[in-house]
């Protein structure tokens, strides 16, 4: 695994995830002639390998991407999965409910040890590493955190706001992450080092003590 780009939007109330993941991957050997990843809690809606659209089956928790002619060792591949899902671990949504009605609205994500392929059809197994994407699609007002460099913000449709992060140095998969949420951003330095704290709004006053 080369590269993993992944682009996430939301139905908060729903608790859902939709997503689209373009893996880049080179064969270690001759001769393959499907792709396996893990997945659980997504329904797979497509599968592209190099632009054209492919069979695949999922079976217990592995999504298997059919190739349409064996691989040789070293080709570079580019497999495209577009899923959406409800995780029951790995992502989670914290929303208000009758007990804290203005809890501010979070997402967040924690693929340690090997959670991550339950909002991404992943190879989720720390024996690989890969540089990263995450482009997530969010509600306009919020902010989001997630692994490297944040390389811009646009506008997206109905209000909304698309962020880009790039992490350029290869890590393992369950160390792929984000953090998104209505939240208050202050920035500081230590040492001319740019630190950036961000809490759930309403807990501004904790971030100096803290």
């Amino acid at each position: 695994l080369q590269n993993v780009r992944v682009s996430l939007h939301f139905d908060i109330d729903q608790r859902k995830v939709f997503g689209e993941v373009t893996h880049t991957l080179s064969p270690l050997r001759d001769g393959l002639t499907q792709l396996d990843f893990d997945s659980a809690d997504l329904t797979i809606l497509g599968a592209r390998v190099n632009g054209k659209d492919a069979t695949f089956d999922l079976r217990d928790n592995t999504l298997s991407v059919h190739l349409a002619q064996p691989a040789k060792a070293g080709e570079t591949l580019e497999v495209n999965l577009r899923y959406e899902g409800k995780p029951t671990t790995g992502l989670y949504f914290i929303l208000p409910n009758k007990d804290n009605p203005s809890r501010a609205k979070e997402i967040w994500t924690q693929g340690e040890a090997e959670d991550t392929h339950h909002y991404i059809p992943i190879y989720d197994y720390p024996n690989d590493r890969a540089t990263s994407e995450m482009i997530l699609t969010v509600p306009g007002d919020w902010l989001t955190v997630s692994n490297g460099k944040l390389l811009g913000v646009q506008d997206a449709p109905n209000g909304q706001k698309t962020w880009t992060w790039r992490q350029s140095l290869p890590v393992s998969t369950y160390l792929i992450s984000f953090v998104a949420g209505e939240y208050v951003e202050k920035k500081d330095t230590w040492r001319n080092i740019p630190v950036t704290y961000n809490v759930p709004r309403g807990l501004e006053g904790s971030i100096d003590p803290t």
